[in-house]
């Protein structure tokens, strides 16, 4: 899988900063006739020293401006704006309406139609006053106006800060940043061509397993309250994540990941499990 714009754009910055110290260091040691124990004087140690600084407090001062500059873009609270279908020229209506039709079928309840990713994206969500779950059919558009992701979601609430969703979408590229920050209790797993009859039994299912597990219950509130304060929550918790995580070590865990995509992000839960079932013994 290819690397993501904003990840190739970080790995080369750093390697120009490694660049520039392999050059540093070339012309040290070829000054001494490339002699590694000709570097032992003192005045070539401090050039040493220099060399390396030169290197490690630039790159320092990059990686410490970049995670300033993403928590000032990271905002404090969810930014909901009301969805306008006029305003999305671009959308698949056909699509969207029957997704719509087939949803409520299944007996969900439509909430609300909301602005996403700097107004470049359409989110239609529901409720199932029955099962007690979410759901979220969405429309992502580049600039352009071409569609860069069109999927389903069905999630669930749990006591104690458990969230489960299931997504009927391949994991993609773009999706190594939001692994990055993810919430250790937001259970997720990516089933790609299920339709939202399976999807909603898939995700049932999974749902019970967890609930089971770890002896918890499902909230039973699927207001739109609930909704949006699951979003806030997800923003608040994102940007102390993203606070408090060495940048570069989470840059390299967004690479992996890029490279060898997780279809299931379980989080604590097997630990979780291992604790509980120990504890039972």
């Amino acid at each position: 899988m290819k690397l993501s714009k904003g990840i190739q754009t970080f790995w080369a910055a750093v390697a120009s900063y490694i660049l520039l110290g392999l050059t540093l260091f070339s012309y040290l040691l070829a000054s001494n006739g490339w002699k590694l124990t000709n570097l032992l004087s003192l005045p070539d140690i401090i050039s040493f020293i220099i060399v390396i600084a030169l290197v490690v407090f630039p790159l320092l001062w990059f990686l410490s401006n970049l995670k300033l500059h993403l928590l000032q873009a990271t905002p404090n609270e969810w930014q909901f704006k009301v969805a306008i279908l006029a305003e999305y020229p671009q959308l698949d209506l056909s699509w969207l309406q029957q997704q719509t039709t087939t949803l409520e079928s299944l007996g969900f309840v439509h909430l609300m139609d909301y602005k996403v990713d700097l107004n470049t994206g359409f989110t239609r969500c529901f409720a199932h006053p029955q099962e007690y779950c979410f759901a979220e059919i969405n429309q992502i558009f580049q600039k352009t106006g071409e569609a860069i992701a069109i999927n389903c979601c069905v999630f669930s609430l749990l006591q104690q800060d458990w969230v489960v969703a299931v997504m009927n979408r391949e994991v993609e590229r773009h999706d190594g940043i939001p692994y990055m920050w993810r919430n250790s209790k937001h259970v997720r797993t990516y089933e790609p061509n299920l339709n939202l009859n399976e999807l909603l039994q898939n995700h049932l299912g999974f749902r019970q397993q967890i609930v089971t597990n770890l002896g918890i219950t499902v909230s039973t509130d699927v207001s739109w309250f609930a909704y949006r304060n699951l979003e806030q929550q997800a923003i608040i918790y994102r940007k102390q994540n993203l606070r408090r995580k060495n940048l570069f070590l989470a840059m390299l865990e967004a690479t992996l990941f890029e490279i060898n995509p997780k279809s299931k992000w379980l989080g604590d839960y097997p630990k979780e499990v291992a604790k509980r079932r120990l504890n039972n013994r």
